[in-house]
């Protein structure tokens, strides 16, 4: 399993650096092609659609939005408030990044991010986490590496 912090899906979606885009594109194509599953806490819908809200016309968001979420698995904010208010408290991150990184370590899932505080932050949990702008070939071996769980 997968954790892929909303800041991946903006480097997805809206082209502001090609380079970054681009790692994204190849991410995302590996994941698709190994079958492995992406989960995400609750929070990232609502984080994802004020991203999207913020630069597309607003009837679009919500169609775009859906279309991403029918691909992902979610977990409930009730399943890991506990756990991420022990990390945040462990490691000082902000509100939204222990709720990934509590869906990571509950999963036992990899965190894919582009967020630098959220990284140092997983790592202070124990978190195997990747950034994949900085780590893209060492992302993209572990990546191979993996099994589909079924």
């Amino acid at each position: 399993m997968i954790v892929v912090d909303t800041s991946v899906f903006i480097d997805l979606i809206f082209e502001y650096n090609p380079a970054r885009t681009h790692s994204a594109e190849e991410m995302f194509s590996i994941l698709e092609e190994k079958g492995l599953t992406i989960l995400e806490p609750d929070l990232f819908k609502i984080e994802l659609t004020g991203q999207i809200a913020r630069r597309v016309k607003k009837d679009l968001a919500p169609k775009i939005c859906d279309e991403i979420f029918q691909e992902l698995e979610f977990i409930g904010t009730s399943a890991i408030f506990d756990k991420a208010l022990s990390i945040a408290q462990e490691t000082g991150s902000r509100a939204a990044d222990s709720f990934f990184i509590a869906a990571a370590e509950l999963k036992e899932a990899i965190l894919i991010s582009n967020d630098r505080f959220q990284i140092e932050s997983a790592r202070k949990a124990g978190i195997e986490v990747y950034s994949l702008h900085q780590e893209q070939e060492l992302l993209k071996k572990r990546l191979l590496e993996m099994q589909r769980y079924l």
